[in-house]
């Protein structure tokens, strides 16, 4: 009995995405005929992809190694000539992740355009949203969605970088390899049982999936991180209580990565690996870090003039900052200054650093000794300068989710808009609150005809309800011109929308908001300034030699 235990015992390992896959394209990985049949849609594997593109765990999968012949095999719609093989790795659980995974980024090229309800896996990723995308019905992809099968091989996918439309642009260029980067080196745990009996196998696979109830994910994040009676104790209550704050509503995978930070985790890792090596790795870190998430968020709004967290562009300083505020909860004026400068050359240079290095190496900086050396060792992971080839450019299409939009909306609030009723300054936090992304209303109707119709161009931070465009010309100029310059709408622009040019006004438009997200950049990330300590801090280390 003990040799029989000891044969099937599961053994644990891990292994790349791009390693699984390549196995399973060879046919070194197989799919016993126990299994169910595939029933997953487009939106379940744009989920994983989504999920490994920003390292979220996803579940080990369960392999019997075990002799296999040589056949043709299917893996979703690929057919692969097997070989005969002693080394043949047997699904037992996972097989609708492996399936995604082969047939996303295994299949041949060019892969279809056009949505197919029998193929769920085509998948593209958009460079300017970060996002995976289903093909669209209509067949028309964007030239700025790169099908995910391109970025299982990296010599393959240079190539192809070189040929793409927007292949000089660093930053879109950056977006794309990063991207690969992380699908290809993205680490799945598994667990392989070496025995050759099915039964076994079998018996392991329904026990797997059919034996007791489910865990729901708010039975395991309760058991990890909650404590009865006190509160908050758990990610939703945190993000709860820190809404109160007027400031939006923290995401809970936000809140997660802010916890780690806040233990000096390693946060470009997934909380299973911290929790399998301590399970209280993050015990009553929610309601210890309460205080220090106020204060980061606090920071965010009065100090680095970012209103609302729908409009922080990017999250990694969100979470380093978590860490720092964790050691130093009431920085000192020039400390607070050089934050700002750090957060805003994280936004604005995201394509001269890796955000995984600014993470991890963002958290290791900050060792809580001393406050102003600290942020020093912050200045040193983002660029002090900007190329001006890398200077803000207004993206083509508004997505409220993405960085570059985020950007556009806040140049819109370093204008300080106005009300045209009241002349009052519109209270930003508070609509956004109110009208989520109904509170960046269009201009002029997507109907007519211009390259910067659907960029945030045409959009304004203003209350109430449909397209401006009559109502902007039903307004007085030069009687309301305060009201329209803190819209970004110059005499110039509102005499093109009067008289029916729509072209030179969205034009305009988009010139006057780069400029003013330029103007936002300059002043607060600082770009070629001095950024020495504090008076204080230099005089002390010169006392100190």
């Amino acid at each position: 009995m003990t040799n029989v235990a000891k044969a099937i015992r599961p053994v644990a390992d891990t292994a790349t995405v791009e390693d699984l896959v390549t196995r399973a394209k060879r046919g070194l990985v197989r799919i016993p005929a126990f299994q169910r049949p595939l029933n997953w849609e487009a939106k379940q594997v744009i989920d994983l992809f989504d999920s490994i593109y920003k390292g979220y765990p996803i579940g080990s999968l369960l392999l019997q190694k075990s002799d296999a012949t040589a056949e043709k095999i299917k893996i979703g719609p690929l057919t692969i000539d097997a070989p005969n093989t002693h080394e043949a790795l047997w699904v037992v659980d996972g097989q609708q992740r492996l399936t995604a995974l082969t047939a996303g980024l295994a299949r041949s090229i060019p892969v279809p355009v056009k949505w197919l309800s029998e193929d769920p896996f085509v998948v593209y990723f958009d460079v300017l949203t970060k996002q995976f995308e289903e093909p669209p019905k209509n067949g028309v992809v964007p030239d700025t969605w790169v099908p995910v099968a391109q970025l299982l091989d990296n010599s393959g996918l240079n190539e192809w970088v070189f040929n793409w439309e927007h292949g000089q642009n660093a930053d879109l260029r950056g977006i794309v390899f990063d991207a690969g980067t992380r699908i290809r080196t993205y680490s799945m745990p598994l667990y392989i049982v070496d025995t050759k009996d099915e039964r076994v196998l079998q018996d392991i696979f329904y026990r797997t999936n059919t034996a007791g109830k489910p865990l729901q994910w708010k039975d395991v994040h309760d058991a990890l991180f909650g404590k009865p009676g006190e509160s908050p104790s758990t990610l939703k209550e945190l993000a709860d209580d820190l809404s109160q704050l007027g400031m939006g509503r923290p995401s809970e995978n936000q809140l997660l990565s802010c916890l780690m930070a806040y233990q000096g985790l390693d946060v470009t890792l997934n909380i299973s690996e911290h929790y399998r090596k301590n399970p209280d790795v993050l015990r009553d870190a929610v309601q210890h870090a309460l205080p220090t998430l106020r204060n980061v968020l606090s920071f965010f709004r009065r100090e680095a003039e970012i209103p609302h967290l729908r409009l922080l562009p990017r999250a990694e300083p969100l979470v380093v900052l978590t860490r720092f505020f964790r050691h130093f909860p009431e920085p000192n004026a020039r400390t607070l200054q050089l934050l700002v400068r750090w957060a805003w050359r994280a936004f604005l240079g995201k394509a001269l650093f890796n955000e995984h290095t600014l993470l991890r190496h963002g958290v290791t900086a900050i060792d809580g000794l001393n406050a102003e050396e600290n942020v020093q060792a912050l200045l040193e992971l983002v660029p002090a300068s900007l190329p001006v080839e890398l200077y803000f450019k207004l993206p083509n299409r508004f997505d409220a989710r993405a960085a570059a939009s985020r950007m556009a909306a806040l140049g819109l609030t370093s204008l300080r808009p106005l009300q045209f009723d009241n002349q009052q300054p519109v209270e930003v936090a508070n609509l956004l609150e109110q009208q989520d992304v109904s509170a960046f209303r269009v201009i002029i109707p997507s109907s007519a005809p211009s390259p910067w119709i659907h960029s945030p161009a045409n959009r304004m931070l203003l209350p109430g309800q449909g397209s401006m465009r009559q109502e902007l010309i039903r307004q007085s100029y030069p009687a309301q011109e305060a009201v329209f310059a803190s819209h970004g709408i110059d005499a110039e622009s509102i005499q093109a929308l009067k008289e029916g040019d729509v072209a030179k006004f969205l034009e305009r438009r988009q010139m006057v908001l780069e400029q003013a997200v330029l103007r936002m950049g300059a002043r607060l990330a600082g770009w070629g300034r001095s950024d020495r300590p504090s008076i204080h801090h230099l005089l002390t280390q010169v006392s100190a030699l």
